[in-house]
């Protein structure tokens, strides 16, 4: 297949885009000793871009493409080859749009079934098909599946594809068959890049192994003269037919954006794979791979602390003459200068006890604290004497801004928790949902 291309690191200068991807084994599959027949691979190694390029293929795994694991593996190596010079095409003027358009809208199709073919056909003459092969073929089918694979051995290859390449200048979406790709907003919308095509129903699929395939490859070329997705998710059909409908499939995907958000790439690269095992254990039973690609900048950052418990201010009294005393003049109250030969002498209350408008004494700013269902309300007492004369409470509001009633301290955001699904110690696959929502096997 020749030397890998190479190019300048500095050659796409952009914010950094990163990769995770996993792919399983079905769960049928795994019950009658089949492997799995999908493939996943993405440039460069390291999984940081751009440039960025991640594909999938999904081998049909029927009797008579007992071949398709090797044909997709075929797949993914090639059309990562294939847009690896594209790449290099463009490199001398990346800004140059409409040019890598054209090119990529009619050379792109045809070029990768030729070396798709190419591949296999290598492989073939390394590893021809052998009698066993054919009679397993013909018990598991009929003579004329036989027939078909000796016409046309690339039929045991066959396989679907599905692929982007992300540069700082443009997004270039590739597919021919059946399986998914999503993109994602920042607020969480959730859209199809690639038209959908209607003959593709139950396990109906175009193929790279047909005749003429190059008519099936879809080519949707993106420039980022605007906001970018925040996600692109790529998967194998197996996924999305473990769900009952489209709407709690594309949930995935907001699902997602909200989990590396909130959670970090960490928690989707160990789970990753148990989320695929149990849609698949519990939905379609086949194969699944999924690859997703995002922007760094939505990856969750720490997580502050929560803010420190602020006691609400205390109110300032105003020196003036009214003032000298906490205790209300009422009608027994001493006159100063005055002589009160028959009025009981009044004993000035406690300053503990006095409670002045809109203060909240320290026990109610730690009611509040322990009770956040409602706001703390400042106890006063029923006695006239607890009350301070209208003018003082005019002063004090005048001295200090009034807190409203139904203040509050302000509460961190709370952290969205991954739930468990089955009673397992992991969290539970991106859609949230139920294992109610698959297809039963």
């Amino acid at each position: 297949m020749g030397k890998a291309p190479q190019w300048p690191a500095s050659a796409w200068p952009a914010n950094p885009w990163r990769v995770v991807g996993r792919s399983v084994q079905g769960a049928s599959h795994a019950r009658g000793g089949v492997p799995n027949q999908d493939a996943i691979q993405w440039f460069p190694e390291s999984g940081v871009g751009p440039p960025l390029i991640l594909s999938l293929s999904d081998g049909h795994g029927s009797p008579r493409n007992f071949r398709s694991d090797v044909g997709a593996q075929f797949a993914v190596e090639e059309v990562t080859n294939l847009m690896r010079e594209l790449l290099l095409a463009s490199q001398p003027d990346p800004s140059k749009l409409s040019t890598i358009k054209r090119t990529a809208e009619e050379r792109l199709p045809s070029e990768i079934v030729r070396r798709w073919r190419a591949a296999v056909a290598r492989h073939l003459k390394d590893n021809p098909i052998t009698e066993a092969e054919l009679a397993t073929l013909e018990k598991r089918r009929d003579p004329k599946a036989r027939r078909a694979i000796e016409k046309d051995p690339h039929l045991a290859y066959g396989a679907t594809l599905l692929s982007v390449l992300i540069t700082s200048g443009f997004i270039l979406y590739m597919q021919l068959g059946d399986g998914d790709i999503l993109t994602v907003a920042d607020n969480g919308e959730v859209m199809r890049p690639m038209t959908r095509d209607p003959r593709l129903m139950a396990n109906e699929t175009t193929s790279l192994c047909m005749d003429e395939a190059w008519r099936e490859v879809q080519i949707k070329f993106q420039a980022l003269y605007g906001p970018h997705p925040a996600l692109i998710l790529l998967s194998t059909d197996g996924y999305a037919n473990s769900f009952v409908n489209e709407d709690a499939f594309l949930k995935v995907g907001s699902d997602m954006l909200d989990i590396l958000h909130t959670d970090g790439l960490e928690v989707v690269e160990q789970n990753l794979s148990g989320w695929l095992e149990d849609a698949s254990r519990a939905g379609s039973g086949d194969d699944i791979t999924m690859g997703i690609v995002f922007p760094e900048a939505i990856l969750s950052a720490p997580v502050p602390a929560p803010p420190p418990v602020v006691q609400l201010p205390k109110p300032r009294r105003k020196r003036t003459a009214s003032r000298t005393t906490i205790a209300p003049k009422t009608s027994s109250q001493p006159v100063p200068d005055k002589a009160q030969p028959s009025a009981p002498p009044v004993e000035a209350a406690p300053p503990k006890e006095t409670v002045f408008p809109e203060k909240v004494t320290h026990e109610a700013v730690k009611e509040k604290v322990q009770d956040q269902d409602g706001p703390a309300v400042p106890p006063v007492d029923a006695t006239p004497e607890a009350a301070l004369p209208t003018e003082s409470a005019s002063e004090h509001a005048e001295a200090t801004p009034a807190t409203p009633p139904d203040a509050r301290p302000a509460e961190p955001p709370s952290r969205p928790r991954i739930e468990l699904i089955k009673n397992e110690d992991r969290p539970r696959e991106p859609s949230k949902k139920l294992p109610d929502i698959f297809y039963d096997d």
